[in-house]
């Protein structure tokens, strides 16, 4: 037994080796598969967003949902798509998708998972950029809720699904606003979700940044839902020079939405919002890439991001802001100019979850240009003062997978295999081969895995085949306000089951004994390990022995 192990770990890390996908091995990963665009043809723009590493309909395949990303305005053929993608054992298939029409452009359109109205029912939320020459007061936010198996949207009665509600954010006619980024939390406490925004085209006749919110998603489309536009960056007199806001962090009862000109901080006292202008980072702004965190576990959140351009290019680097009082201070961690010659743009995009269940957190951005095409950077907390740039290291962990063209700023770090470790998903956000305006080609979706964990895994598989382990979906899922997690075990063991958030932080170990052969049965509650509810959203679950690790993911609704 062992020799065979032995032989087909060693003719995996063979053909990793000689494969063409592999060859480039980096920094600790290396490419482990590729996921081709569907419907190529259509899609030739680029990936406009992606949600990764879940299962919402709960069937033990894990799930990709991404949209498309247009960019050629007027053309006959730029309509917005949004598929769900599943794992069926030994491929990648489309098993729902929609169509939004008439549409003219869905450039960086925003794209979450959440249950807006509390309903239980898991929700495709989705920002679609829309171009006014089509219609005066175009809808900017589409919510597909889940009906049932692989299904989001109202069945439209002709082999397509529609949203379970849309709105236009604003009421004016011809108002060019462009949300380019957004959170989605309960910031003022009322036990509703609020959507804040960041709004890329505030320099014309946006709206700079704005909070929003919706009473229900009506099961049948119906259109008995309310819309409440809360406040927005017009409600207030801004600093001059504001252009397009590019990214949004939410800490506490602040947010931050980001520009070249200044940090917008927006904040709820409990009865009123406020606005401050805050110092912009020396380097410009970030663009997509700020990540809210408790990096040293004291209780305080901190904002890890990163400067793409439009600032000092000396001062292109990955930084730490930290709340002081009413303002941020800034703390430079790493310096990236060296990667970007001047005027090249910078890094756009991330994402963070602990790749190595090490216990610290580590972050991926993505880039746009440089000195080399493609590069795909990781970031990890090692330890120790969080302020200080000895306490991280930085690396390259892909670069290169064309030689020029594409944004590479669509990130998710995931855990959509049977190891231990995260994975690193990335794709580009603009096409490649033509230029972002007439576009050639869509990269597929691109798996960067720790080297060696491939093989490995194939190793456990062989072995828990032959022993079997099981892990199986909790039930229900989603659920509220308890689940259930069995899993069955061959040999007395000493086995932990453990609850993870998307971070790879740990939420509350379940089991942590020895256990008999046989069939076992854990009851979550929805709570951490110091008794306090756990928000809305996307866990994992691990059964771990010292030989093997079974991992899958479940939905905790309000």
């Amino acid at each position: 037994m062992r020799k065979n192990i032995a032989t087909i770990f060693l003719m995996v890390v063979t053909l990793l080796l000689l494969s063409p996908m592999n060859l480039l091995a980096i920094n600790g990963f290396t490419r482990s598969a590729e996921i081709p665009v569907p419907e190529a043809d259509l899609n030739n723009g680029g990936i406009g967003n992606m949600i990764s590493g879940v299962d919402v309909d709960g069937d033990g395949k894990t799930e990709i949902y991404f949209v498309n990303n247009n960019w050629n305005d007027g053309a006959t053929e730029v309509i917005p798509r949004i598929y769900k993608l599943e794992y069926d054992g030994s491929d990648w298939v489309v098993v729902w998708q929609a169509a939004v029409e008439p549409f003219y452009q869905n450039t960086w359109p925003c794209l979450s998972l959440a249950d807006l109205d509390g309903d239980g029912k898991m929700e495709l939320v989705w920002g679609p950029v829309n171009s006014t020459a089509v219609s005066a007061n175009p809808d900017r936010v589409l919510v597909y809720e889940h009906a049932g198996g692989d299904v989001f949207g109202v069945d439209d009665g002709a082999g397509g699904y529609i949203p379970n509600s849309s709105w236009t954010i604003v009421a004016e006619d011809n108002v060019n606003l462009r949300p380019m980024d957004w959170e989605i939390v309960d910031i003022d406490g009322d036990g509703v979700d609020e959507i804040i925004f960041a709004d890329r085209k505030g320099s014309s006749d946006g709206y700079y940044f704005g909070v929003f919110s919706v009473d229900d998603i009506p099961d049948d489309g119906a259109g008995t839902e309310t819309w409440t536009l809360e406040i927005s960056g017009k409600d207030f007199t801004l600093s001059s020079g504001i252009e397009n806001k590019w990214d949004v962090a939410v800490v506490g009862s602040n947010c931050y939405i980001f520009c070249e000109s200044e940090i917008s901080k927006l904040s709820w006292d409990g009865s009123a919002w406020s606005y401050t202008a805050l110092s912009p980072m020396a380097g410009g702004s970030s663009v997509q890439s700020a990540q809210v965190v408790d990096l040293d576990g004291d209780g305080t959140k901190e904002i890890i991001t990163a400067v793409y351009d439009w600032g000092d290019d000396a001062k292109k680097a990955v930084m730490l802001l930290k709340e002081d009082g009413d303002t941020l201070k800034h703390y430079e961690l790493v310096n990236t100019s060296s990667y970007f010659t001047s005027g090249s743009r910078g890094l756009w995009g991330s994402d963070v979850g602990d790749i190595d269940q090490d216990g610290k957190l580590d972050f991926v951005f993505g880039s746009r240009a440089g000195d080399v095409n493609a590069r795909i950077f990781l970031f990890s907390y090692k330890g120790g003062d969080i302020t200080s740039p000895d306490s991280y290291e930085f690396s390259v962990i892909d670069e290169a997978y064309v030689a020029e063209g594409g944004i590479w700023s669509v990130v998710n770090i995931v855990n959509i295999d049977d190891d231990p470790e995260l994975e690193v998903l990335y794709t580009s956000s603009a096409s490649y081969g033509g230029d972002i305006f007439t576009p050639a080609h869509s990269a597929p979706i691109i798996i960067l895995d720790p080297v060696g964990t491939s093989g490995i895994e194939i190793e456990n598989k062989e072995v828990l085949i032959a022993e079997k382990y099981v892990l199986h979906q909790n039930y229900p899922n989603p659920f509220n306000p308890t689940t259930t997690i069995a899993f069955d075990i061959p040999v007395s063991k000493h086995v932990r089951l453990i609850i993870y958030d998307m971070l790879g932080c740990e939420v509350i170990s379940l089991v942590d004994n020895e256990l008999q052969p046989g069939r076992h049965l854990a009851i979550w509650n929805g709570k951490d390990k110091y008794g306090h509810n756990v928000s809305t959203g996307v866990y994992i679950y691990q059964l771990r022995t010292e030989n093997i690790t079974r991992s899958k993911t479940m939905t905790f609704i309000k």
